[in-house]
């Protein structure tokens, strides 16, 4: 190989530190100039408002070029490369029938050439070339490293080459820098963005004495008064939002604070002569480095909760002034790899206006918290380098998942012109509360909501739920610090039962494993999507499953609106075994003398053997719901939390359509309830639900006033032929385009979220 790997990774670390755009290329083609020891190197990108490769940066051309060369697809050697998405490796590029010559550049004494496409996520963002003297090829290794160098760069160029910072027109000295992620909660905001336990690091602090040892005892105990005063506030602040469960985080923190150990410790340390951070450092180590040899994963769970108090003690000793963001009136976005709730618990819930998270999944517990209370959350976005941004403007749009920094003014007044009128819309909306989901011609639909925590429990009722169609009784579990007792849960199921009472409530059991783990019940796969998840851990572990269910029924008492729903069937006997049992739990209980009844018991549809079964397993069950999120993921094969391949995510896939088809008819047929559950359930694509004869919708509580708005808006016919349209149709692509043109003809916008007017 011509160049180490080493060597590749300092070059993109280099890149990643330039002070903006244009820096970063030249220190591209400069770099590239030395590494392959060539006079030439340049770097053209794609205009996407021409269609055409632009010069952007060059080392041995006239700079006089940059940005004003140009060429067509197809056009020169350069456009040849953009065209074919193929590398090209010349001994004499004049020589060569695509060969154009360009006076501007000055490129006439040079014949080698070798240019390669840089492709990101399919798509073409530009080409890299190099060119010598010598009349032959470069060689094979030079060829592979250089294409090497193209596909690392090309993320990281597709951010430069869609902000259009780099072209002459538009200022060099304020880049627009978007970034993609996971969509985690809808919604968009804007605000400062507020970096959380940015380079206070209890692993960053070096060893180093003090001498003034009352100064840094009095620093020590000054920091544990300050946390003190968070976690108390902070557990009243967020207590009438979050169930006990998670407020009851609070109380493990504070008992970790205020233990002796941690205490006396850290003055031991500081009477010895160091100064308080490095004692904080080395207890902090000692405490957590005993739970990291436990064999119970709880247990090593609780080193992590030791070095989060000490982070955070570390961050109120280096601070000059007192911490009390909750009093200011900026409007801020958070942002870390992963933000507890105890970082959210000192920020009063108004202050944030989005979450940024560059680790987490769309369903991790950051998620989860932002959608009850409402806050637009963008998880998973990987390539977003938080240091440098922190105190700048930023925008979060929960509907796209991307953070768009550095926004020029236009763009930021725009979203916020979105962001009230999203709002505002919402507050209009408010006068259907009580009005039913009908069409115009008189279709009836009913929307039930989703939930999982109590928090979600006000907004379901609020906007006018008429029941939960998916209670995720797993996210209990999650905020749990170990298995909860029948009795814990009969209380949280009681509460939701009771909320909703007379109202249905679809009550999922136990859902874990993919990208939902128990924190104190390690699953360790190596294709956990395909693994030990749903009614499989369930009936593998029958006694969680037994005490899940005494507790529901037993909830459903004086209530008698609790339906069971079975997640992730795939095969008949599952639904048998989980009849059989809840059959037994109801005999053992009523002989306990408690008064339970036997709840409709409904299955869901989320794998493609559920779909093909179908016919057979419904003689099981009262009722089906589609679980459109994991639905679309299996029949796909794309993983929706991997923003590698989160793009190929669709509902409206046609073999989605197809599928969905089939389950309507088989339902149909049987004379069995039907509802869906999803995004797709409060994605435009509800008209062609509505069309294809489902019924029964369950989706976020923040979106049932705009999906009942939508269906008021129609005409039944009007669903069923777009539906045919839609069904002829060979991508979700088209689908959109026609649904987007369709939802305009009938004066009904952006449903899916709100579109900038524009977006530079």
């Amino acid at each position: 190989m011509l160049h180490s790997l080493s060597t590749l990774t300092s070059l993109v670390q280099d890149i990643s530190r330039a002070e903006n755009a244009v820096a970063a290329m030249r220190q591209i083609v400069v770099k590239l100039t030395e590494l392959f020891s060539v006079p030439v190197c340049s770097l053209y990108l794609k205009s996407s408002s021409e269609q055409r490769l632009v010069l952007a940066a060059t080392a041995g051309l006239a700079d006089v070029a940059v940005g004003k060369v140009s060429l067509a697809l197809n056009e020169g050697l350069v456009g040849k490369i953009g065209r074919t998405l193929h590398p090209l490796n010349l001994a004499d590029a004049p020589t060569h029938d695509k060969f154009v010559f360009i006076p501007e550049t000055h490129e006439a004494p040079y014949h080698q050439f070798m240019g390669v496409p840089l492709i990101h996520l399919r798509e073409l963002i530009g080409v890299l070339v190099i060119q010598g003297t010598e009349q032959q090829r470069f060689s094979q290794d030079a060829e592979a490293f250089m294409v090497t160098i193209a596909s690392q760069l090309a993320g990281t160029l597709q951010s430069i080459q869609r902000s259009g910072a780099w072209l002459p027109q538009q200022p060099v000295t304020h880049d627009i820098d978007r970034y993609s992620g996971v969509k985690s909660a809808p919604g968009i905001g804007c605000g400062r963005l507020e970096v959380l336990h940015l380079n206070l690091s209890l692993q960053d602090i070096t060893q180093q004495r003090s001498t003034d040892i009352d100064a840094e005892l009095a620093r020590f105990e000054t920091a544990v008064a300050r946390l003190t005063d968070e976690l108390s506030l902070g557990a009243s602040r967020l207590g009438d939002s979050l169930p006990s469960d998670i407020a009851n985080l609070f109380s493990v923190y504070l008992m970790m604070l205020q233990s002796p150990e941690l205490h006396e410790r850290t003055v031991l340390h500081i009477q010895q002569g160091f100064k308080a951070s490095w004692a904080l450092h080395e207890t902090i180590d000692e405490l957590a480095g005993a739970f990291d040899q436990a064999q119970d994963p709880y247990l090593r769970a609780r080193g992590e909760d030791i070095r989060n108090i000490g982070n955070r003690l570390l961050r109120h000793m280096l601070s000059k002034t007192p911490l009390d963001t909750a009093s200011e009136q900026r409007e801020l976005v958070l942002a870390s790899d992963l933000i507890s709730i105890a970082d959210l618990s000192i920020y009063r819930p108004e202050q944030i206006k989005g979450i940024i998270c560059t680790a987490g999944s769309a369903l991790s517990h950051t998620g989860i918290v932002a959608n009850a209370l409402g806050i637009p959350a963008v998880m998973g976005v990987t390539s977003l380098d938080l240091k440098k941004f922190d105190g700048e403007e930023v925008i979060v749009d929960g509907y796209r998942g991307e953070c768009i920094l550095h926004p020029q003014p236009a763009l930021l007044k725009e979203y916020r012109r979105l962001q009230h009128a999203d709002a505002q819309f919402i507050d209009q909306l408010a006068c259907l509360r009580d009005l039913p989901a009908e069409t115009r011609d008189g279709v009836r639909v009913q929307l039930l909501t989703n939930t999982g925590l109590l928090a979600d429990v006000t907004p379901g009722r609020k906007h006018g739920a008429e029941g939960v169609g998916l209670y995720r009784s797993e996210i209990p579990f999650m905020l749990h610090d170990s298995f909860p007792t029948e009795d814990e849960q009969y209380e949280i199921y009681r509460q939701v039962l009771s909320a909703y009472s007379p109202l249905p409530v679809s009550m999922r059991t136990l859902d874990i494993g993919g990208d939902k783990q128990l924190p104190y019940f390690e699953i360790r796969e190596d294709n956990p999507f395909l693994g030990w998840r749903g009614i499989r851990f369930t009936l593998d572990n029958t006694s969680l499953l037994v005490t899940q269910l005494r507790a529901m029924l037993r909830a459903n008492v004086d209530n008698d609106n609790l339906r069971l729903l079975i997640p992730m069937v795939s095969r008949l006997d599952e639904l048998e075994s989980f009849v059989r049992i809840v059959d037994d739990t109801l005999e053992e209980l009523q002989s306990e003398g408690v008064a339970v009844v036997r709840p409709p018991i409904g299955m869901m549809v989320e794998v493609p053997s559920a779909v093909l079964l179908l016919p057979r397993m419904l003689k099981y069950v009262d009722y089906v719901s589609i679980g459109s999120n994991d639905l679309t993921q299996y029949l796909l094969a794309v993983d929706r939390n991997n923003p590698k391949v989160s793009a190929l995510f669709d509902n409206l896939n046609p073999v989605m359509l197809v599928a969905l088809e089939q389950i309507v008819a088989h339902t149909q047929a049987a004379n069995i309830p039907l509802s869906l559950c999803g995004e797709m359930a409060s994605d435009p694509a509800a008209v062609l639900l509505l069309g294809m004869g489902l019924r029964t919708l369950s989706l976020n509580a923040h979106s049932i006033p705009k999906i009942k708005w939508l269906i008021r808006s129609v005409n039944f016919t009007d669903a069923q032929a777009l539906l045919h349209k839609a069904q002829n149709l060979a991508s979700e692509v088209e689908i959109r385009a026609l649904m987007s043109e369709e939802l305009k003809r009938l004066g009904l916008k952006n449903l899916s979220g709100p579109e900038p007017a524009t977006i530079v």
